[in-house]
């Protein structure tokens, strides 16, 4: 016997056990004495709760093969595993029933009648002690995985790479280049991933293709990894129906044909695979969005949330949610997180719920109505954390507010330049397109606190091409440069397609009458506030 155990257990100290003896002791696991003290710390493993440990040392003693021992603990191996592994508790069960003494074959057999009472077929056929191990084997490397311990895992599928029985050296291939390449080692992944494709395994092939696409995509061989993954397509499993929506992922961000990449996506989202489609729905969804199709990319949203599907539709709620918060729908937002709590797995409900608690706390006015405040007070800190807030929304009138607070506040220490880079947050947000209107409200900010040249300078910075920006700078232009009839028509013009500005634009009307007013220049003043009053008259 010259298997090593996966990992030194931490036994507890009052157990009485020596972790040194216990290692000589599984040099000779078919020796009784030898077999009798790995069942004893076996036993004390499991009692600890330390199942894949017990699992390691129980495994020992079946392969040693003592006669009495070797059944009992194929036995204790069906106990440790009958609520992770089924399949392979039966064949441990199994191998018990037929090959232990008298105690260890009865109590196997009252097992599988306790299955069947709860409607859970027995097996029937046998299973040797080289099943019963390799089966062990990957569900201790599948538990080890679990907990992190990446290197007792390889371990574990590495034995079952050496396993007589195709099928389980074939899992066992598939998985170790998975722990391995979660571990950081790709070099020595892709032999083993390559191992478990050539086995031609309908399920583990396209398993270990997945893993070696995305390590060849990440050394930039992004051809050859769409290659192995339509060569996965042909087998069976989740992995040979994701490997589509990976192909898609790979066609539109990596080789740069979006349109191929949307209708690969588009195919696996009409598919019947419930997984693959709610795959194919969320990757297609976050694809539209990043190219400004938000109406398309909320209905694949939609549907991927639809399917129920824990890997896929709890992750889509997530993002459907900041979706309906850059568009300014909260109500939609708070809808689709806890939709996500609902059908999410435990990292898709934790976002959700502390989106739902910021949430609570983001009412973008309200964000914008505490930073003024607080910046009133002289905590400006505390005031650029509420801007942030309310930019972070994406609301199309109080997301531009925050901003244009946050480039006057830069403004103060570094001029133009500050509120240029403030007011650039929000293409750092994703919302490039409301810097125009962030530029009309740096304007009503400035002229709050009387600079009317820079209240000028933020105006002419809106493009023309920004519609629901462009016509409030044209009309305060106007009022500016002393022309009501001009304003008063582009003010038509904001109420047609910017109305949410009107009151802003009215605002400041009315504040260039004040500074006027306050430079002694009354005829200029009372003419902003007939402007003002005029444009007034015409919101209502």
């Amino acid at each position: 016997m010259t298997r090593k155990i996966g990992r030194v257990p931490q036994l507890p100290p009052d157990s009485g056990l020596n972790i040194v003896i216990l290692t000589m002791a599984a040099s000779m696991s078919g020796d009784r004495q030898s077999a009798e003290m790995l069942a004893e710390c076996a036993e004390t493993l499991f009692a600890e709760g330390d199942d894949a440990d017990a699992l390691d040392w129980f495994s020992l003693i079946v392969e040693g093969g003592e006669p009495d021992l070797a059944p009992h603990a194929a036995l204790r191996i069906g106990d440790v595993l009958i609520d992770a592994d089924m399949g392979a508790a039966q064949a441990a069960w199994r191998h018990a029933a037929d090959h232990g003494a008298e105690r260890v074959a009865m109590t196997a057999r009252e097992n599988f009648e306790v299955l069947a009472r709860h409607d859970v077929e027995p097996r029937t056929s046998p299973a040797t002690a080289e099943e019963v191990v390799g089966l062990a084997a990957l569900a201790r490397g599948r538990m080890w995985v679990a907990e992190g311990d990446l290197r007792a895992a390889g371990h574990a599928f590495e034995q079952a790479t050496e396993s007589p029985i195709p099928d389980l050296a074939a899992e066992g291939f598939a998985y170790l280049g998975s722990a391995l390449a979660l571990a950081g080692e790709p070099d020595r992944a892709v032999p083993a991933l390559e191992r478990a494709i050539a086995t031609g395994h309908p399920r583990y092939g396209p398993m270990a293709a997945v893993d070696l696409s995305s390590i060849l995509s990440g050394r930039g061989q992004h051809d050859r990894a769409i290659a192995v993954l339509r060569q996965a397509q042909r087998g069976e499993g989740w992995a040979a129906s994701m490997a589509a929506v990976n192909i898609g992922v790979l066609l539109a961000r990596e080789l740069g044909d979006l349109d191929a990449g949307l209708a690969e996506l588009r195919r696996v989202a009409a598919g019947s695979d419930p997984m693959a489609a709610a795959g194919g729905l969320f990757n297609l969804a976050t694809l539209l969005e990043e190219n400004g199709d938000a109406a398309g990319a909320r209905r694949a949203y939609q549907d991927a949330v639809a399917l129920g599907q824990p890997m896929f539709s709890g992750k889509a709620a997530v993002n459907l949610g900041i979706l309906e918060t850059r568009e300014g729908d909260l109500q939609a937002a708070e809808t689709a997180w806890r939709l996500a709590v609902r059908v999410g797995g435990p990292e898709d409900q934790a976002k959700a719920h502390d989106m739902l608690e910021r949430l609570s706390l983001l009412d973008p006015a309200d964000s914008v109505a505490r930073g003024a405040h607080l910046l009133a007070e002289g905590e400006p800190e505390a005031a650029l954390r509420e801007f942030e807030l309310a930019m972070d929304s994406g609301h199309p009138l109080h997301a531009p507010w925050g901003a244009a607070y946050v480039g006057f506040l830069f403004s103060i220490e570094s001029g133009r330049q500050g509120a240029e880079v403030g007011i650039a947050r929000l293409n750092e947000a994703g919302r490039a397109e409301l810097e125009p209107r962030a530029w009309v409200l740096f304007g009503v900010l400035a002229v709050r606190h009387g600079d009317l040249d820079a209240a000028e300078a933020a105006w002419r910075t809106v493009p023309r091409t920004a519609r629901d920006a462009f016509p409030a700078a044209a009309c305060l232009l106007w009022v500016l440069h002393r022309d009501p009839a001009q304003a008063e028509g582009a003010f038509g013009w904001v109420l047609e397609v910017a109305g949410d500005l009107a009151r802003d634009v009215v605002e400041a009307a009315e504040q260039i009458g004040h500074v006027r007013a306050r430079h002694g220049d009354d005829t200029g003043a009372q003419q902003a506030y007939e402007t003002s009053r005029r444009l007034a008259a015409l919101t209502n």
